[in-house]
């Protein structure tokens, strides 16, 4: 999954924003969907991120990395087999450009 959402702030700006939110990935997978284990590491302008999704005993794994530029934030993720088929990237991508322009 590759997403590209636009932003209107300075890099250093959205760079801040988007650390400073814990709730970013909140929501990508739908609403019965519990995101523990988040992890984020910043270098420079990008940002590893890994979390779990859990949903009663199903636990998946998602990773990937989110880049900020002088014009968009650019998130890269290889969604899980089960995420594909089960929920989509089309929904999921769309949860996760909700939630990045509430941040931006």
């Amino acid at each position: 999954m590759i997403l590209i959402v636009p932003h209107h702030k300075t890099r250093k700006e959205a760079i801040e924003l988007i650390a400073a939110d814990d709730e970013l990935f909140d929501g990508a997978a739908g609403g019965s969907v519990e995101i523990v284990e988040q992890r984020k590491v910043w270098r420079g302008s990008s940002m590893a991120f890994s979390f779990v999704g859990r949903v009663g005993f199903i636990s998946v794994p998602v990773s990937g990395t989110l880049r900020v530029d002088d014009e968009n934030v650019t998130v890269r993720s290889e969604l899980p087999a089960m995420v594909k088929n089960f929920v989509g990237e089309e929904k999921v991508a769309a949860a996760i450009e909700k939630q990045l322009r509430r941040v931006l």
